[in-house]
């Protein structure tokens, strides 16, 4: 069996990486937007759950993919 290591970020780390405050990334934790587990009495999101929640977000608001 073949392990799959992945990131963990604290909510703070989210808020820090995502330039918004630590309540916000909370919000969106409540509010289902954003996946997260519960660990150790903290909360964490994986790498793999920010990007999907950033591509969702850029999708519904119209970005422009720079790749394109």
């Amino acid at each position: 069996m073949q392990t799959v290591e992945e990131t963990y970020y604290t909510l703070r780390e989210v808020a820090e990486k995502l330039k918004v405050s630590r309540r916000t990334v909370y919000r969106w934790v409540q509010a289902k937007e954003l996946p997260a587990y519960k660990l150790g009495g903290e909360f964490r999101v994986t790498e793999r759950d920010l990007e999907r929640f950033l591509e969702a977000r850029r999708t519904l608001k119209g970005g422009v993919d720079e790749n394109a």
